[in-house]
């Protein structure tokens, strides 16, 4: 019998789903993932800190989202992954559906610490990993999207999980 321990897990599954999720085209595209991130939301803060942490950035949604995130996708990243409003969800989800991006995860943070993933089976493993991270969604979110599972910490969370969304949108 094989003991697996939850960063073991959540490592496992932070790849898989990384892969799975994206079809292949995040291991095939160099274009990389897009960080986006609501700054007025802590569960946004949060994401864009432990991207930080990783040596990354999460690109703060600001002004004429329109326009910011027709931009952005000119450089064809091979993900998008963001912790934004509804409002704001729809709105990119749109615009880069148009541009050819198909929603693959999208994780409901309530008010109530409940969250709500509505997956694409491929996406599966990404409401397993939401189920499991809990109220320390933000940060796990952001490894994933990262690819730095290799260095994912285990770190305390008091609390529930701030009203939120999470995606992920990818290129076929």
């Amino acid at each position: 019998m094989t003991i697996v321990t939850r960063r073991g897990f959540l490592a496992s599954a932070a790849v898989a789903s990384a892969l799975a999720g994206s079809g292949g085209a995040m291991a095939a595209r160099t274009g990389g993932a897009l960080l986006l991130h609501d700054p007025g939301l802590g569960a946004g803060q949060r994401f864009a800190a432990r991207a930080g942490a990783l040596g990354a950035a999460s690109l703060a949604l600001e002004g004429d989202r329109v326009r910011q995130v027709r931009g952005l996708l000119t450089d064809e990243p091979s993900a998008l992954f963001g912790i934004t409003r509804r409002s704001d969800e729809l709105l990119i989800g749109e615009i880069a559906a148009e541009a050819g991006y198909r929603r693959v995860a999208l994780v409901l943070h309530r008010a109530v610490g409940v969250m709500v993933p509505i997956c694409a089976p491929d996406g599966a493993t990404i409401a397993t990993l939401a189920r499991l991270a809990g109220a320390r969604w933000p940060e796990a979110f952001a490894e994933l999207a990262l690819g730095g599972v290799d260095r994912c910490e285990i770190a305390p969370v008091t609390g529930a999980a701030e009203p939120a969304l999470s995606w992920v949108l990818v290129r076929p």
